[in-house]
């Protein structure tokens, strides 16, 4: 499901948007200078078509998030990802949240990366519900891209409030794709 050239597309929206939208987590100030996010090159292989396992403890149950803010947020267990980058197989929770509508599940998480080439709290992926079936026809299939991770709001400036990661999706993995630290310029 890896699409390139839509992923370039993407980022070059999301650019616009955010130097010009009323919508936009930048403040006017940081607006004046923006020149577009900072990103980690197009990644074929941080790309997965992964099954959500569901029979996991817990699925369905809530689970209290801490936010930058200093809050707490609920989200509920949807299950559990597995994975492999360069070698390594990983296991990350997806979780949905209660207070939206129901058409996408999150993965939060901090990688080796974390704090270094990007956001100290971790990053996000939104991944539709939607799932795929799978070729075989047994079981459903999530597209869980990681070029399309990225930072929560609280990462650009402090009037945003955003989960941070919890402490089971600490992946011991490089996840060179998605968003980088943010930038002024």
């Amino acid at each position: 499901m890896y699409d390139e050239k839509k992923l370039l597309e993407f980022r070059k929206q999301k650019d616009e948007a955010w130097k010009t939208s009323t919508e936009s987590p930048l403040t006017q100030e940081q607006k004046k200078s923006f020149r577009g996010l900072n990103y980690f090159q197009p990644n074929p292989d941080l790309s997965f078509e992964l099954e959500l396992d569901k029979s996991i403890p817990d699925v369905g149950e809530k689970v209290i998030i801490k936010t930058t803010g200093g809050d707490e947020q609920v989200y509920l267990k949807a299950g559990k990802v597995t994975f492999t980058v360069e070698g390594k197989k990983v296991e990350a929770f997806v979780f949905e949240d209660p207070q939206q509508e129901q058409f996408q599940y999150y993965l939060l998480f901090r990688d080796e990366t974390t704090g270094k080439d990007t956001y100290e709290n971790g990053r996000m992926l939104q991944i539709p519900k939607k799932a795929l079936r799978h070729s075989s026809g047994q079981g459903d299939k999530l597209v869980i891209d990681f070029n399309y991770a990225y930072s929560p709001y609280s990462s650009y400036n402090d009037r945003w409030d955003c989960p941070i990661t919890p402490e089971e999706n600490i992946l011991p993995v490089v996840i060179k794709a998605g968003e980088k630290s943010f930038i002024i310029s």
